[in-house]
């Protein structure tokens, strides 16, 4: 069998089509690139590491299985990043029913709050990732998922809003009380670094 060609630093489409079309490649390089990310959005959900890794294991498995059904994308992130979280509560909601996970996990879906390589900017303030952890765990889980997603991940509301699959203004709503919480409470948990980057 021929394999596909394969382009060197190809665009997000570029790359996407040439794993369509079967380049392994191209499929070992989309794996390269995201699967840390993804790894560590999969702590938002649960402790279970042996579940995120199997989840992830299964959802590239079954990428490449139905490669040539797979729609196309314009940002290879926006596409895993939704297709595993979907995933990902599909699977808490199945190891809870057999009793593999609490109900905490599987119906509050309480994120693992583990940012230590996120916070390097925040280096020069002398703060601890306890006070971090502290803080963003006062919120709401679905405003940590947001805030994860946009500040640490980098995404935009619009393709927040298509992994969260809700609309683009509850992404904002979201946002926007999660950031006024912690401008409110930062005296609280001494992050105004935090808030500044935030802010941006």
């Amino acid at each position: 069998m021929i394999e596909a060609a394969y382009t060197a630093h190809p665009s997000d489409e570029q790359l996407w089509q040439q794993f369509r079309e079967g380049n392994r490649r191209a499929f070992e390089q989309i794996i390269t690139r995201h699967y840390t990310s993804l790894f560590r959005f999969g702590t938002r959900f649960t402790k279970d590491i042996g579940l995120i890794e199997d989840c992830l294991h299964d959802l590239f498995v079954y990428i490449w299985e139905k490669r040539q059904s797979v729609g196309s994308t314009d940002s290879i992130r926006k596409y895993l990043f939704k297709s595993f979280r979907h995933k990902m509560l599909l699977e808490l909601q199945r190891a809870y029913r057999r009793g593999w996970v609490s109900e905490d996990e599987a119906a509050e879906l309480a994120p693992e709050q583990n940012f230590e390589d996120t916070l390097f900017f925040l280096e020069n303030e002398r703060l601890t990732t306890h006070k971090i952890k502290e803080a963003v765990s006062h919120l709401p889980v679905r405003q940590q998922e947001a805030l994860y997603l946009r500040y640490f991940e980098g995404l935009d509301i619009d393709q927040i809003a298509q992994i969260m699959t809700i609309n683009r203004q509850s992404v904002s709503n979201h946002l926007h009380k999660a950031l006024t919480f912690l401008r409110e409470h930062w005296e609280d948990f001494t992050i105004p670094l935090l808030i500044l980057c935030l802010s941006r």
